[in-house]
């Protein structure tokens, strides 16, 4: 090295064989400051230092709602966006944890109402939460109308939601009365007929009882006459009038619904001077209509004679043919026996019920008890 002033400073003279770059390997080491995480300490071979962090911007989450989809949404900056559905919260939630509630173990059939602590004479709740509550039973509760002649009930409205209301109670419309033919005796103005005949009356029970026709079962009730005439040109007869009720596409049914009026009308040979007839009734049936069932009456009339029994006495020309009103209206003028339905009344009734036509009933007897009077003869 001696015999250099420099290395590779002659090519002669070269006893280390040429100048080479030094071959040192760089140590560095970088760690957090295990006393303060805000600062790295560093190491550089023989050289180390401290150097604090610079602050960076990191975004905070953010919390959101989804009404459309019920959602609860949080997004955690460069972090997958988290998503709590509906379901899920409220999956965790019961009624009762919620703070204004009061309603833990709740009865079957239990309502959440806001507190129905009614006072003897305060009906102001005594705390204010929601609570369970059980209608009671009646007991020895009764209702009584108001002084206008109503009660007091609840009913739903069209969009559900309920609503006071006043039932009277003898609702209005409740009846249809109608009287459909005359009940004066003695003037020609419903008309008399002749002999025999059979008649259909219709009761249009959609035009004469139109509130309730078509929502409810009817309860019909049919009141009405029949009257006999004479005069001495006719006969002494026994008169049969058998009226049925029959209910829209159903049979009539003689048997089981019939009524029947059954009389003498006739004259005296030595006295014939008997005006207006001899002989009126009065008879009445009830029926139930089924919800938009029309109906109608079924009328047969008959005579007899003693001269026709067992047959019936019949006339081709006059049976079913009305009497003029002029023949009508004079005393001892008629040509044949006449007579009319008349004074008929029907009460119309909504109702919700079922004929029966074939109930329990008590067997026929052979004989029946002596007669004892309950109560001492007079």
């Amino acid at each position: 090295m001696n015999n250099c002033s420099n290395c590779n400073s002659c090519d002669s003279c070269n006893p280390c064989g040429g100048c080479k770059p030094a071959c040192n390997k760089t140590y560095f080491n970088l760690q957090a400051d295990p006393l303060d995480p805000y600062y790295w300490l560093w190491e550089m071979n023989c050289e180390h230092g401290r150097v604090k962090l610079p602050k960076l911007p990191v975004p905070c989450p953010t919390l959101s709602t989804n009404y459309s989809n019920a959602t609860l949404n949080l997004a955690m900056g460069d972090c997958e966006t988290q998503i709590l559905t509906g379901e899920q919260i409220g999956s965790l939630i019961n009624m009762e944890d919620l703070r204004n509630v009061d309603a833990k173990n709740p009865d079957a059939c239990s309502l959440l109402v806001f507190n129905p602590g009614c006072m003897e004479n305060d009906c102001s709740p005594d705390v204010m939460m929601w609570k369970k509550y059980v209608i009671p039973d009646a007991g020895d509760c009764t209702m009584e109308p108001d002084t206008d002649g109503y009660y007091r009930v609840l009913k739903k409205t069209d969009c559900g939601c309920i609503t006071e209301c006043r039932l009277p109670v003898v609702p209005s419309g409740m009846v249809s009365i109608n009287y459909e033919r005359d009940s004066v005796p003695d003037d020609p103005d419903f008309p008399w007929y002749y002999g025999q005949y059979n008649d259909t009356i219709n009761l249009h029970l959609a035009d004469n009882a139109p509130a309730y026709f078509g929502k409810y079962a009817l309860k019909v009730t049919v009141n009405y006459g029949i009257q006999c005439i004479l005069s001495s040109n006719c006969k002494n007869v026994n008169f049969r009038s058998l009226i049925v009720p029959v209910v829209q596409n159903t049979t009539i049914n003689v048997e089981k619904q019939s009524s029947i009026l059954q009389g003498f009308a006739g004259f005296s040979t030595s006295a014939p001077e008997i005006p207006w007839g001899s002989q009126a009734m009065r008879g009445s049936i009830t029926f139930l209509v089924p919800k938009g069932k029309e109906a109608y009456l079924h009328h047969e009339f008959r005579l007899r004679s003693q001269s026709s029994f067992p047959n019936y006495y019949s006339n081709p020309t006059y049976d079913g043919k009305r009497v003029p009103d002029n023949i009508a209206s004079q005393v001892n003028a008629l040509p044949w026996n006449a007579s009319r339905l008349n004074a008929l009344q029907v009460i119309i009734e909504p109702t919700n019920g079922t004929s029966n036509l074939n109930p329990v009933v008590d067997a026929e007897r052979s004989q029946l008890d002596a007669a004892v009077d309950e109560y001492p003869s007079l």
